[in-house]
């Protein structure tokens, strides 16, 4: 099941923002438990110096007049009154002449909480963890021992992380909801996008508004463009093919219709014969017409020129030339491949042939009886190859090259020959998927000259 983006980013979000709180409560978690320590123990070191001063003190009066003793028995004795519930968690002791226990608090047993060193130290008393802090004065008189249950310290921790991740916990619906609203405002452009797309007509291909558009969105909204330019020349090549081709059939086939019918209504056995005659020539026109829009349309796609790779052009010249020797010899043309010729292209095998195929044949079919049809290849000068077809038959004139690359047009000088007007247009755009020129020149050979002129052998042109 795919999710939405704003689901993908509600989620992906959330996560973020729970880990980034869970590592923020877990460090705050160790540093509160760290300053915490240090401050419990501070306050052990002070109580012990507090309480053995006292002591000294007292110590001092029972040297002097005899009451410490006194003091210190009926402290021992006494039991302390709780006043707040973590004193059962705090104790204490005072040891004099080494092993004299003389003052404890009531929850602190009668055995040495600690060792004799002086300073922090932990142990188990009545299944829970205590800290203690022992001190003694210079002479090692008196020993003071305070101890704290470390029960406090995780109370205390727990209470202040809690108190931080309560009201994490109880903002995150509200987060979410925020996030939410923020993610659907954020995607109103594109939401408002789908809307224009979804509404237009499968005709309606003028680009999408680039007004309003995400940074982020603009690359896919400048994509779309460019696909429903692409569509828009598609479907105008279409529509134009389809047009002309109706255009340009009409006519062969109604001289089909006629001739047939003079054959068939035809008494005289000459004229059937030359009314059939006729029928064929034009059928073989209508046949080469046909060939050539079908050429044509399997030009139109992209995907036509799909399959490249390295195409030497000499090699593709010299298969070509043999196809067409024979409609040559008929003519009596001179067909040649110039010998030095030699060069190589990054393309499409298939397309190249037919642009080769269709200036070669052009070339036959306009030159006069006796004349001559040459082929070559060379370097430009700008390290790409050219393809070079020429003949001696009329030419174009200068005027008429350009129109000369449309669709079905015919210069007036081959008016009377057969022929479809297409073999300039499949050659053209044919050049045009290979980045090449295709330029129309005037041939040494008194015809025309038809130069192919690719840039690069480079497989990434």
């Amino acid at each position: 099941m795919t999710r939405s983006i704003r689901q993908r980013l509600l989620v992906t979000l959330l996560l973020i923002v729970i880990v980034s709180w869970g590592v923020t409560a877990l460090s705050g978690y160790y540093e509160a438990h760290h300053e915490i320590e240090e401050l419990f123990d501070a306050q052990l070191a002070q109580s012990a110096r507090v309480l053995l001063a006292m002591s000294s003190h007292e110590l001092e009066e029972e040297r002097l007049f005899g009451q410490f003793g006194n003091n210190v028995i009926s402290a021992y004795e006494a039991e302390i009154t709780t006043g707040h519930e973590y004193e059962r968690k705090l104790a204490f002791q005072v040891w004099t002449e080494g092993s004299k226990l003389a003052l404890r608090s009531d929850n602190a047993p009668t055995s040495p909480l600690a060792g004799a060193a002086n300073g922090f130290s932990e142990r188990s008393l009545n299944q829970q963890r205590w800290r203690v802090y022992s001190l003694s004065n210079p002479d090692g008189t008196i020993r003071v021992q305070v101890a704290q249950s470390l029960e406090i310290r995780n109370e205390l921790v727990e209470a202040i992380v809690q108190r931080l991740l309560i009201p994490i916990l109880l903002s995150l619906p509200l987060l979410a909801v925020l996030i939410w609203f923020g993610i659907a405002r954020a995607l109103r452009p594109l939401l408002d996008l789908a809307r224009d797309v979804a509404r237009r007509d499968p005709e309606q291909l003028q680009p999408l508004p680039l007004e309003n558009i995400p940074t982020e969105s603009r690359p896919l909204v400048e994509s779309l463009n460019q696909l429903f330019h692409r569509l828009e020349t598609a479907f105008e090549n279409e529509r134009r093919f389809t047009a002309d081709a109706a255009h340009e059939l009409r006519t062969p086939l109604a001289a089909l219709k006629v001739q047939a019918q003079v054959a068939q209504g035809s008494a005289d056995e000459t004229a059937r014969r030359h009314a059939l005659r006729q029928l064929v020539q034009g059928v073989d026109r209508a046949t080469h017409l046909v060939q050539q829009l079908l050429t044509l349309a399997r030009l139109d796609p992209d995907t036509a020129y799909a399959n490249k790779g390295k195409v030497d052009l000499r090699a593709l010249a010299r298969d070509i030339l043999g196809e067409a020797a024979q409609a040559a010899r008929k003519k009596n043309i001179d067909l040649s491949l110039a010998s030095e010729c030699q060069g190589s292209v990054h393309g499409n095998f298939d397309a190249l042939s037919i642009l080769l195929r269709n200036l070669v044949e052009n070339a036959i079919r306009y030159t006069p009886e006796g004349g001559t049809v040459e082929v070559r290849v060379q370097a430009s000068g700008n390290q790409g190859v050219e393809l070079i077809v020429a003949d001696s038959g009329p030419g174009i004139p200068a005027e008429e090259r350009a129109q000369a690359m449309e669709r079905f047009y015919r210069g007036r000088a081959v008016q009377q020959i057969p022929g479809s007007g297409l073999g300039l247009s499949i050659a053209q755009r044919v050049a045009q998927h290979h980045k090449a020129t295709l330029i129309l020149g005037d041939s040494t050979l008194g015809g025309l000259e038809v130069t192919v002129r690719f840039p690069s052998t480079s497989p990434h042109q």
